[in-house]
């Protein structure tokens, strides 16, 4: 499994523009052959920070949606004019792992 987190820093005051002019990428990427998980999160104490996190089946997967067409026009479509930097990744191949696990002190 391959698990990507993406921060993005967005101008003031457009999350919710940003959130509704990503919603088709949002689905089509959910849609994949592979993809685990695609979600979007509003930090509670920036509310222009949306943290993206998604996860697919392997590397392969993971290559295929950035080489997808909805990919292509995510990274130059009409939610780009909403993000004011660029944004931060975290990739993280875990191999051996299918998905979450429960939280062992709970």
């Amino acid at each position: 499994m391959i698990y990507i987190t993406v921060k993005k820093k967005l101008k003031p005051g457009t999350a919710d523009a940003y959130l509704a002019a990503s919603q088709a990428y949002t689905d089509a990427t959910r849609a994949e052959p592979g993809n685990k998980w695609y979600e979007h999160y509003r930090s509670v104490d920036d509310p222009d920070t949306i943290l993206t996190i998604e996860a697919f089946d392997d590397a392969a997967a993971g290559e295929a949606h950035v080489n997808s067409d909805h990919f292509q026009h995510g990274v130059d479509g009409d939610a780009k004019q909403y993000i004011a930097e660029r944004p931060d990744i975290l990739y993280i191949d875990a191999a051996d792992r299918d998905g979450w696990d429960k939280m062992s002190e709970f």
